[in-house]
């Protein structure tokens, strides 16, 4: 098996000049360049990936941090960011901080000792602002505001709160409750959804009142609670707002009270993942562009990666709404 050595032979030149040429940093003049090329045609040259990732300091590993992949969220942000990081030649290393600061710690010692090239970051982070803007290394929050300095790529919250309340209200509704996260956990925007959906209600003299979820807790069991809580707390309730695993369990609370869906109950879910396309009835939703936002995300950080400069630190997608049963839409 031919080496790295044995090229820089073949065409005259010193292994650095194979290096930069196999790299694509560094000057190398044309004739050069095509010298080289015609002797790793010739010995069928095969760089080895490990030593040329030692060399160059480059492991070609993004670690992705969520909370929990037990979420449906965070399952199909990661299943979008690996095969956009393997479009562009990456691994994805997955990492569940699962609420605790010494797992969140343990990552972001990973890339201050290169063993990943760039964390894209989509946890509810426990950790103080500081600890990665002074780390001066690859980072894209997804949804999460990390920093001035580090990018961060997110769904327009606010226009999904504004078309969760304008569904719910073409609908009738008077009285609405919607599932609000507990901020101390998560900077993000994400919460600029219930503060636009319950100033729209009370424009329209609509009643709305928030049930406080616990980000520690995707049991399937704390849903459950959540849910009976909302009802029993708010027994007039006639339009429900959250997250998809909310929205879906206070479907199935207010099915188990015989209160009808979407008769007496209509209930508009956000994110619009896979999960909510198998309920009956079936589930309106305000939809997050995963995908896009895994593309934007992967673009980003292998854009930090290689050096280059961002053209814009902060994108903001467009979500969509998909109006199903429990609504009365059907479709």
């Amino acid at each position: 098996m031919a080496t790295i050595q044995d090229v820089a032979k073949r065409a005259g030149v010193g292994a650095a000049t194979v290096s930069r040429v196999l790299s694509g940093n560094g000057y190398v003049k044309q004739e050069t360049r095509e010298r080289v090329q015609q002797a790793i045609d010739e010995l069928h040259y095969t760089p080895n990936e490990m030593a040329r990732n030692l060399f160059f300091r480059k492991s070609s590993i993004v670690a992705v941090i969520v909370p929990e992949l037990a979420h449906p969220f965070f399952t199909e942000i990661v299943n979008a960011v690996e095969v956009a990081l393997s479009a562009a030649g990456y691994q994805a290393m997955v990492c569940n901080t699962f609420y605790e600061q010494s797992y969140e710690l343990r990552y972001i010692d990973m890339l201050k000792r290169q063993i990943v090239d760039g964390i894209i970051f989509a946890a509810h982070t426990s950790q103080g602002l500081d600890q990665y803007q002074n780390l001066h290394r690859p980072i894209v929050g997804i949804d999460r505001n990390l920093g001035k300095d580090i990018p961060c790529v997110a769904a327009d919250h606010e226009t999904g709160g504004r078309l969760a309340a304008e569904e719910l209200l073409s609908c009738g509704c008077k009285n609405v409750v919607q599932f609000v996260g507990r901020k101390e956990r998560v900077v993000s925007s994400y919460d600029r959804r219930h503060v636009v959906f319950e100033k729209v209600m009370k424009q329209h003299g609509v009643s709305c009142h928030s049930v406080d979820i616990y980000w520690r807790s995707f049991a399937s069991d704390s849903f459950q609670k959540s849910a009976a809580e909302a009802f029993t707390k708010y027994p007039e309730t006639d339009g429900v707002f959250g997250a998809d695993l909310y929205a879906m369990a206070a479907m199935q609370y207010a099915l188990q009270i015989g209160r009808r869906i979407p008769e007496d109950v209509r209930i508009v879910a956000y994110d619009g993942t896979n999960a909510t396309r198998f309920m009956t009835p079936g589930m309106t939703a305000v939809c997050q562009p995963i995908e896009e936002i895994a593309r934007e995300s992967v673009r980003m950080i292998t854009d930090l990666i290689q050096g280059k400069e961002l053209q814009q630190n902060n994108i903001t997608l467009p979500v969509t709404l998909r109006r199903r049963d429990s609504t009365g839409a059907g479709g």
